[in-house]
């Protein structure tokens, strides 16, 4: 018998692979461009497609009979509200039903090696992270997402981008590399997290070898910062034209404008996820975030209701990936906090809908004083302040017993050194996160690197909320 292998590079005709989701430049031209009709109808053609991949899937046959939904009763883009949303609280029911890799696929176990299949995870904060399988559609698709961004925030070929997330379960390095790799032309160097390489390390690295601009979070990128300062290190003498980013509900921009002043050079904020990709990215004039319209539909929603929201109020973003079939990912609840405006065109010719600056996450809620407070929201106070290391973490609890018992909230918040008064810094505290969140909150001063342990401040995605009420 003849061994027959999926050699990845003939396991998808390329070419139309491009003519389907083209990279830069040819995105600026074409899908870029579409009018409001055109993309309609070729979101409307790649969602149908999609529905039927999931009828053969027991995940969605499973969820979507619970609401008695049938085949026939989709068959236009309109009709999306028709199927009910899911959470991945649901995908971890899917893996229950059939571990370990779910029954949320078209194949099963079995089936492995008659196509090239990758697996990474999400989750696994308290138990084994969530496996998810990436063919090369999937896999290639998520790179030309962001190697859109990269193209259109200011990457050239022949740069040399350093990577400070590390290519490991999670997929985000991968992400970047493949983009840079097969699409741009770039040189990635894969340094990773402080863990792997100390920033130390990554600085000189960047002064060694030109390092043109960076993939890193914003949190990082603040850490570099402090780093740079202890060594008396001048981030202005590199190269770096931009840094690629996710600032998190920077909604002043206080933390942007730290960072850029720090490093010399503009920002980029920009939004994505694990199963479908960099959903937007900010455009040369950062006013508000660029979908990738074509591999993904996106709406917002109700968070208490579920109901469809109209442009410009916030609600939970609800993802459809119109590319993957390696799962089907159909009315998603990411349960991230957005607003989502109409199309427009950018200064560099792309017209699509966007994003806002992202506005924390709904399940992260706690309810005080019948105000819904989300940790995220105390970014903006945080960071502003610069007696501050920008690190905090809010920490839920509940205070009495019984029909009494009611919800309360701390942030603790890094002050940046032993010189800064605490009781000035927690009064002050108190109060610019009152008007914020429009309730008072408990606030607690700590000294610099404690609360890197609860954070994970450092690692590829930090953690702003410590509940104790579970």
């Amino acid at each position: 018998m003849t061994l027959s292998i999926p050699y990845y590079c003939k396991s998808v005709d390329w070419d139309q692979f491009i003519a389907d989701y083209p990279p830069p430049p040819h995105f600026h031209t074409t899908v870029g461009r579409l009018s409001a009709d055109a993309m309609h109808a070729l979101q409307e053609k790649r969602f149908l497609d999609r529905v039927a991949d999931a009828w053969n899937v027991p995940f969605y046959q499973r969820h979507w009979k619970t609401v008695g939904l049938e085949k026939g009763d989709v068959t236009r883009l309109e009709h999306i509200d028709r199927i009910p949303t899911f959470t991945s609280d649901d995908l971890k029911g899917a893996l229950q039903s059939a571990p370990p890799f779910g029954d949320h696929y078209q194949f099963g176990r079995p089936d492995f090696g008659k196509v090239p299949l990758k697996i990474q995870t999400s989750g696994g904060t308290t138990g084994m992270p969530r496996p998810t399988l990436f063919d090369p559609i999937a896999w290639e698709v998520q790179a030309v997402q962001m190697a859109r961004a990269f193209y259109e925030q200011g990457a050239l070929p022949g740069d040399i981008v350093q990577i400070t997330y590390t290519n490991s379960l999670a997929n985000s390095a991968w992400n970047a590399f493949t983009a840079l790799f097969n699409w741009m032309g770039c040189v990635p160097v894969t340094t990773g997290t402080g863990i792997v390489t100390p920033s130390a390390r990554k600085l000189e690295y960047a002064k060694e070898w030109g390092v043109n601009w960076w993939f890193a979070r914003g949190e990082y990128l603040g850490r570099l910062a402090q780093v740079a300062e202890e060594m008396k290190f001048d981030l202005h003498q590199l190269k770096t034209r931009f840094l690629h980013s996710y600032l998190g509900p920077d909604i002043e921009g206080h933390f942007r404008a730290k960072l850029e002043a720090a490093w010399g050079c503009p920002i980029y904020d920009n939004y994505g996820t694990h199963e479908i990709g960099l959903i937007a990215f900010e455009g040369r004039e950062r006013k508000g975030k660029h979908i990738n319209e074509d591999t993904v539909y996106v709406q917002i929603v109700d968070t208490e209701t579920g109901a469809p929201l109209p442009y410009g109020q916030r609600g939970n973003l609800v993802a459809t990936s119109l590319h993957r079939s390696v799962p089907p990912i159909i009315r998603y609840d990411l349960r991230d906090l957005m607003i989502m405006t109409d199309r427009e065109e950018s200064e560099s010719g792309i017209i699509s809908r966007k994003l806002s600056t992202f506005l924390g996450r709904a399940d992260e809620m706690v309810k005080l004083r019948g105000m819904n407070v989300y940790p995220l929201a105390c970014q903006n106070a945080v960071t502003k302040d610069d007696r501050t290391t920008g690190d905090y973490i809010c920490v839920a609890y509940y205070v009495g017993e019984g029909l009494g018992r009611r919800e309360e909230m701390t942030v603790r918040v890094e002050r940046k050194s032993g010189e800064v008064d605490s009781a000035a810094l927690e009064a002050d505290m108190r109060a610019a996160l009152f008007k914020d969140l429009g309730v008072k909150v408990d606030v607690e001063i700590v000294d610099p690197g404690t609360l890197a342990e609860h954070t994970r401040h450092g690692k590829e995605k930090v953690r702003r909320l410590l509940d104790l009420r579970k």
